[in-house]
């Protein structure tokens, strides 16, 4: 039976958010997160604020079972209409959703096609596509000398010469809520083309016709337990095809690449500290080095349906408005959202989670044992504001960040924050302010229950991460924006589940979780899950950063990423 009180707790952390432009939004109802109070839901009706909104769709993928496709695909145009509007304004994006869908119009369960996650830009004429220098501090798969296409202002004083957008951007995309409160957007001036680097890998059973998932055949280094509901081959595993020479991951599939982990030492983040395998070569054995574009995530004994292609296209839902600059001592209609990007993980882009039978004691603190022998595994980074910008090191000709006037600003005013915490052992992921010890943001994972009859999103295990959105605007009815020098010593804490422990993996996937945050502290209680039967005790004194308070509900294998991908407001 449910407990009522954890029930209740686990309804007051998220708001439903009101359907969107003409009627309903592409993909139903979304939720926030509020850290500080709970309340009404924010006004997110698009049509009632004026919203129009385009659709544009990917060119085709097509992979054969166990195939990672990973690359920026040919650019797509705009709607003329849109181009025509704009081409000599400039656009504000106030939000977006996306989908992946077949010839059909259907949507496919990422039980079929896992989105890992994407990197999508809106371009206008003020830009050019280039080769740029890969940095881990914003691209996934890093490694020396590799470079990637990506959006280059024309010049230095290019000031919405491009946009992107990757907030909670994988398995969590479709239900996590992407939109801004009035006021706010992503501008684009002259806006012309959309480009899409996704990370999708192929994990459809060809023999199984329905939407249930069935698993196909997995390499031996798959960690998916036995009975699992999600596929071992979306964790990107180590396979025979890959062996390890002289410092590099080599492959049949894309011969050889220097392995390039970068994780940082403290206090930018515990890793290295906590002896974490993800950062060394030796122990590595599952991640991004192992699943380039093109790679086969199976043996080299496996080709099972060799000529039975899965093709579809991913389609994203812009919402906009006509930007209105300053005049006449009126204030401009829009503030513009900068992007600002951290990893607790630092910069690894990826981390191992350890049986915490075998890591406790042995890990420098990471793992903790509960009252009644469960475990977590927590990481932490401590980070300036500014450095999420690359704000001392920034060249306007390998990256859009520093553009126009960025380096004349003094902070941000923050307005929406969404973390990447999505695997099945996510707890919480949490962003506080290390010099004022104020909790920005504690992001909660929701998980699907396997519904997908009545609810085509409802794939089971797969995440929700409802944002935190802050806002001045009392019709809103969101917590103040908070204020954030970019001298500020910013805090991030992960923690994980690691009860059975995992390794690193890149995975969303999991068997059911629920989790409660309880925001009054009473005596130490314990609070009985209605899935398993199993209990956790919750501490009695409040939260320090590194000790959330959680209740857990139902654990399984899977590694984690726990990024942070937020948007701000510059002032000067």
């Amino acid at each position: 039976m449910v407990n009522v009180a954890v029930a209740a707790a686990a309804a007051a952390t998220v708001i439903s958010l009101k359907t969107a432009a003409y009627g309903e939004n592409m993909n139903g109802d979304y939720m926030i997160s509020r850290t500080d109070t709970f309340g009404e839901s924010m006004v997110t009706d698009y049509a009632s604020r004026s919203m129009n909104y385009f659709d544009v769709w990917s060119p085709e993928i097509s992979t054969r079972y166990g195939e990672v496709f990973w690359t920026m695909m040919d650019p797509v145009a705009l709607p003329p209409d849109v181009v025509e509007q704009f081409k000599d304004g400039t656009i504000a994006i106030t939000g977006y959703e996306m989908d992946q869908l077949d010839g059909d119009g259907n949507s496919i369960p990422y039980n079929r096609a896992y989105n890992h996650h994407y990197m999508a830009y809106i371009v206008g004429e003020g830009a050019d596509m280039a080769m740029v220098d890969c940095h881990a501090s914003h691209d996934h798969g890093c490694y020396e000398g590799k470079k990637v296409l990506r959006p280059v202002p024309k010049s230095e004083n290019e000031q919405f010469s491009n946009t992107f957008f990757s907030e909670g951007n994988g398995g969590e995309s479709r239900k996590s809520f992407h939109g801004y409160p009035n006021g706010y957007a992503q501008l684009i001036s002259s806006p012309k083309e959309f480009h899409l680097e996704p990370m999708q890998i192929d994990t459809w059973n060809r023999d199984n016709p329905s939407l249930e998932f069935v698993a196909g055949p997995e390499p031996a280094a798959s960690q998916a337990p036995p009975g699992a509901s999600y596929s071992g081959i979306l964790e990107c595993p180590c396979t025979d095809r890959i062996s390890k020479v002289n410092g590099s991951i080599c492959s049949d599939d894309f011969g050889c690449l220097p392995f390039n982990l970068a994780c940082l030492e403290e206090p930018g983040s515990t890793l290295i500290s906590n002896g974490n395998k993800i950062c060394n070569l030796d122990t590595y054995n599952g991640g991004q080095q192992c699943c380039p574009h093109q790679s086969i995530l199976l043996d080299r004994d496996q080709n099972p349906w060799p000529d039975v292609k899965q093709t579809y296209r991913l389609k994203f839902r812009f919402y906009y408005q006509a930007y209105v600059p300053t005049a006449d001592r009126v204030s401009a209609s829009h503030q513009d959202l900068r992007r600002l990007y951290w990893q607790t993980e630092a910069w690894a882009g990826e981390y191992d989670i350890p049986p915490g039978a075998e890591s406790y004691g042995h890990d420098d603190g990471a793992t903790a044992m509960t009252d009644d022998g469960q475990y977590t595994y927590t990481i932490t980074s401590e980070w300036t504001a500014g450095e999420m910008i690359d704000l001392d090191d920034c060249d306007w000709r390998n990256t859009s960040a520093c553009s126009g006037q960025y380096k004349d600003s003094e902070g941000v005013y923050m307005v929406y924050a969404g973390g990447h915490c999505h695997a099945p052992n996510c707890v919480s992921i949490e962003l506080w302010n290390q010099d004022t010890g104020e909790l920005y943001c504690r992001q909660l994972p929701m998980f699907g229950k396997g519904d997908i009859t009545n609810d085509k999103f409802d794939d089971k295990g797969y995440a929700t991460l409802p944002p935190c959105v802050w806002s001045d605007d009392a019709s809103e009815d969101l917590p103040t924006r908070p204020r954030v020098p970019f001298d500020a010593k910013l805090y991030s804490v992960a923690v994980q589940n690691s009860t059975y422990g995992s390794v690193p993996k890149l995975s969303l996937f999991f068997d059911f979780i629920e989790l409660c945050y309880f925001k009054d502290r009473i005596s130490s209680t314990i609070y009985h899950t209605h899935l398993t039967g199993a209990s956790l005790t919750l501490p009695s004194h409040p939260p320090t950063p590194r000790h959330p308070v959680v209740s857990l509900r139902r654990y399984s294998h899977t590694g984690q990423m726990a990024s942070w991908q937020m948007r701000g407001a510059l002032y000067y």
